[in-house]
């Protein structure tokens, strides 16, 4: 179990805050974040994280299992596994493999000197900002910097709007998370609550249908 700092007890969400806040304050006190996923209301998987101390830095393992049916027969399937190592602010390493309907990708990273090698199926080989985050979201970072991809590895270019806070469902309840948009090489809404975790996900998928994560 990985405890998490303090951050913002009983006060309004601050953008400013929240991506400034150290990386700890956004694991939650199991060490675990779990979501699951729904296509235009109906279920099709799940998505966790959990999070180990190393010393100075944190581990985090990522699942993802997806499967979309018609009569209950399998049209589309997606299953990802990714492995994370951070301390501070800084990325140390990745090493993801994903199925997408049967087509492999390969992420791995390493920091090396001031920036982070990656080699990757989409992006190929080239050394990344050293201050650059990863496509896990687990942390409001994700919103200041540029980012890996974790599924093919390309270097992501966004745009950021902060659309306020609003209440969401959290582990089966409501509570308050501050909502942006995200925009350019990724388009999506995401949400993190008040100690700074990932609380939610909407995007449009392929097919037009809407994609939504439900933080459980």
């Amino acid at each position: 179990m990985i405890g998490r700092r303090p951050f913002l007890a009983g006060l309004a969400l601050a953008p400013g805050a929240l991506m400034a806040a150290p990386l700890t304050a956004a694991i939650p006190e199991s060490g675990r974040l779990a979501f699951r996923v729904l296509r235009n209301d109906s279920a099709i998987g799940t998505h966790t994280l959990a999070f180990t101390a190393e010393g100075e830095a944190v581990r985090v393992e990522i699942a993802i299992e997806l499967a979309v049916r018609v009569l209950g027969i399998p049209v589309y399937r997606y299953s990802h596994r990714n492995t994370e190592r951070w301390t501070g602010e800084r990325l140390l390493l990745i090493d993801s493999s994903t199925d997408r309907n049967g087509r492999p990708y390969r992420v791995q990273a390493r920091a090396a000197g001031d920036g982070i090698a990656v080699e990757g199926t989409e992006g190929g080989r080239y050394v990344a900002p050293g201050d650059a985050a990863s496509t896990s979201y687990w942390h409001a970072r994700f919103l200041r910097t540029q980012k890996i991809d974790t599924q093919g590895g390309r270097l992501l270019g966004t745009m950021i709007e902060d659309l306020g806070e609003e209440a969401i469902s959290i582990g089966g309840s409501t509570a308050p998370a501050r909502r942006f948009r995200v925009s350019g090489d990724l388009t999506l809404d995401i949400w993190y609550d008040r100690a700074g975790a990932w609380s939610g996900l909407s995007f449009a998928g392929e097919d037009g249908s809407t994609i939504r994560y439900v933080r459980t």
